[in-house]
């Protein structure tokens, strides 16, 4: 999925793009303001959607002077499943977080990393897990490795994006905190969804100090 316009999941056209815009606001706006606010497609066919969405109701239009204020119509059956698709991220996450807790060997951390954290992912983009393996849990432990390959296909089924894990024990995060680019990535931009954002940020800071 395009985590940049995540209606394109159900439909490929500016309407998709402009329910986003108006689904995430509690305002009303312009035609000028939502073709500023979905940044591509020309302002004539941003107004189009908007009169077209109008006329199915999904969108509330009223006059403001020469001007037209667009919002979503939030009592109309389709608004629920249009706030939804706008929050697929966040349904991610609490997807991800309750598969991990419901592991028979749990990890210290887990987190998401990469485009997919920063928001700017397309449906090209792979989806970038950072998984903390504890101490005591061999990496060929049979339950383990079925745990992060059960992850890898869920994930990727959720998204349509390819899920990589990126599996470390411990150890190897205070080793490699100074210097692989992914943990880096990790500390600075990673959306933890078991565990805590201080832990790995912790780890990082000694491993720099350290370098």
């Amino acid at each position: 999925m395009d985590f940049r316009r995540p209606l394109r999941a159900v439909t490929p056209t500016l309407d998709g793009d402009v329910l986003a815009v108006l689904a995430g606001a509690e305002a009303e706006f312009t035609g000028r303001e939502v073709h500023r606010l979905v940044r591509h497609g020309s302002e004539r066919g941003v107004r189009n959607a908007l009169d077209r969405l109008a006329e199915q109701g999904v969108v509330s239009s009223r006059a403001a002077g020469r001007a037209k204020l667009y919002g979503l119509n939030r009592e109309h059956l389709a608004a629920p499943w249009v706030e939804g698709l706008t929050r697929m991220r966040s349904e991610l996450l609490a997807r991800l977080s309750e598969t991990v807790e419901s592991w028979e060997l749990r990890p210290v951390l887990a987190l998401v990393f990469g485009s997919v954290a920063r928001g700017d992912a397309s449906e090209e983009s792979d989806l970038d897990l950072l998984v903390v393996r504890p101490a005591g849990v061999r990496p060929d432990s049979s339950v383990w490795e079925a745990q992060l390959a059960g992850l890898e296909r869920s994930a990727t089924a959720w998204t349509g994006n390819d899920a990589r894990v990126l599996e470390l024990d411990e150890r190897e995060l205070h080793q490699q905190a100074a210097t692989e680019p992914a943990v880096l990535e990790a500390a600075r931009d990673g959306v933890v969804f078991f565990g805590s954002q201080r832990q790995i940020r912790r780890v990082v800071g000694a491993g720099t100090a350290r370098s």
